[in-house]
């Protein structure tokens, strides 16, 4: 089932995330290499349920054909994942922290030229955190 509305907010919250990637999960703009990657949330509140089959999934953002989300273990740590639309209970664990899911977006969607310009902006964490 997709977790979604003020339950979704804290869990991503919780993840402590740098700007930038708080930004995408509103479907904000933070750079050119990712602008058609991580759009806003429009399967994920469709009333069909768009989440592999025994997992709670809370999306984080969406393609036009995939979601990027994660759900949490068995001990309430993250597992991020990314599926295809068409082919939602194939999905792919993408890592269990906040590097390994912006080593995923880079290394997925991101031309060699900018991989350090994106990985940078991704990563830098506001002076309040």
């Amino acid at each position: 089932m997709m977790i979604l509305g003020d339950k979704r907010q804290k869990l991503i919250d919780d993840l402590i995330l740098s700007d930038s990637l708080k930004k995408l999960t509103v479907g904000g703009f933070v750079h050119d290499e990712l602008e058609f990657r991580c759009l806003k949330l429009k399967y994920s509140l469709e009333p069909e349920d768009f989440s592999p089959a025994g997992l709670d999934v809370i999306p984080l953002w969406e393609s036009d054909a995939s979601i990027t989300g994660f759900y949490q273990d068995g001990n309430s740590e993250p597992v991020f994942i990314h599926y295809y639309i068409d082919d939602i209970d194939d999905y792919k664990v993408v890592g269990r922290s906040i590097a390994d899911l912006v080593d995923f977006l880079v290394g997925e969607y991101v031309e060699y030229d900018f991989e350090k310009e994106v990985r940078d902006l991704l990563l830098k964490t506001s002076k309040t955190q």
